[in-house]
This record gives C-alpha cells, sequence and structure tokens, in this order.
C-alpha cells in the first residue's frame, strides 16, 4: 500500500481524488490523507513520521506556500 498525503487549501480535492481513485483505494493499494495548509501538513508528518510515502502539494496556498512546505520539510530531514 503506498501512503499518500495531499496537501491543498481547496475543500473539494479530497472529493475529487477519492473519485480518480475509487479503485486504487477500495482495493488497497493506495491510502490517502489529506490536510489543507502547510503547516497542516509539517504538523500531520511530526505525528506519522515514516508513514507516508508521497506527498501531493499545492504550491498556492494561503499562509505557507507548497514550495515553503518543501523548504521546511527538508530542513527537518537533515
Amino acid at each position: 500500500m503506498t501512503n499518500v498525503l495531499v496537501v491543498d487549501d481547496e475543500r473539494d480535492v479530497p472529493d475529487l481524488f477519492q473519485q480518480r481513485f475509487r479503485k486504487e483505494i477500495k482495493s488497497g493499494q493506495i491510502h490517502m490523507e489529506f490536510v489543507y495548509s502547510g503547516s497542516e501538513a509539517i504538523d500531520y508528518l511530526k505525528l506519522h513520521n515514516g508513514e507516508i510515502e508521497l506527498i501531493l502539494s499545492d504550491i498556492n496556498m494561503p499562509g505557507m506556500d507548497g514550495l515553503e512546505m518543501l523548504r521546511q520539510l527538508r530542513q527537518k530531514q537533515n
């Protein structure tokens, strides 16, 4: 199973992803978690260290954008 974290400030994104990957989710190939900001993503990853294999993120979000989130995540890895 691939664990995916989707980061996007748009509240309709979970429905779109769950609809598009319905078969993969149902068969257990993919598990998706959704957060709505870069700071939520960082907090989520702190609590679920090592569980997420793929992060899909919007770049343009209010507050912390996707690029700043990526910079912070890379700093925490080093």
